[in-house]
């Protein structure tokens, strides 16, 4: 892993250098880097479960190459996500006829807790097809993206804040080992929307709820 990590990084560097130095004038800002602030949930809910509010941030470093028809790319890299999804449930674990399975279920009502999330965390491998204007005076461009993202598990954990403390449970076996989705962004220069689609479920097939996670967000490319 620090091998890939440590090639995916040369990649990079050496590839915008490269491609600087092949321009004449303002450089062409390459989304070598996206900071993703995004709104997270998650389809198919429980009833009478509500994830009505979630947040996450994710990073990717990329390599960006240039097709012959100089408004299109393709681009590869490597990052990190994490999803913040607050609920009103617990997260039970109980033995089924396939083994461990994973199930959220409503809070008591006289439960005393105050807010509660369950947290998730991947290392990324991003891979897009992108779209470019040509740029203007400062170099900015119009820009669209589609893309594909397989994660692979980093960790998760429960979050409970109640009126006697804080919980926290790290022991989550059934998280998704390795995710995969749909990515879509669009925006101007370095700021823009973008948005994500998991193709694969929260919890592994058949060891939790068929709970599907998405989001929307914010795209900053500071280059």
């Amino acid at each position: 892993m620090r091998v890939l990590i440590t090639t995916l990084l040369l990649m990079v560097a050496f590839g915008a250098m490269a491609q600087r130095g092949q321009r004449t004038g303002k450089p062409i800002k390459e989304d070598n880097l996206l900071v993703d602030l995004t709104y997270e949930s998650l389809g198919n809910q429980p009833a009478g479960v509500h994830f009505d509010f979630g947040f996450g941030a994710s990073f990717q470093l990329l390599y960006d190459h240039q097709f012959k028809v100089k408004t299109l790319s393709g681009a590869i890299g490597i990052g990190y996500s994490n999803a913040n999804y607050y609920n009103n449930a617990m997260l039970l674990h109980k033995d089924s006829v396939l083994g461990d399975y994973a199930q959220f279920i409503p809070m008591p009502e006289d439960s005393s807790y105050k807010r509660n999330k369950y947290v998730t965390n991947y290392f990324d491998i991003p891979v897009e097809i992108r779209y470019r204007s040509k740029p203007n005076s400062s170099g900015h461009s119009w820009k669209a993206a589609v893309g594909f993202k397989v994660g692979f598990r980093l960790g998760s954990h429960t979050h409970v804040v109640t009126d006697e403390g804080v919980y926290k449970d790290f022991i989550h076996p059934n998280l998704t080992r390795t995710r995969y989705g749909l990515s879509a962004r669009v925006g101007y220069g370095r700021v823009g929307l973008s948005g994500y689609y998991s193709l694969s479920t929260l919890f592994e097939e058949g060891k939790g709820q068929r709970l599907v996670p998405w989001n929307v967000g914010i795209t900053i490319s500071p280059f």
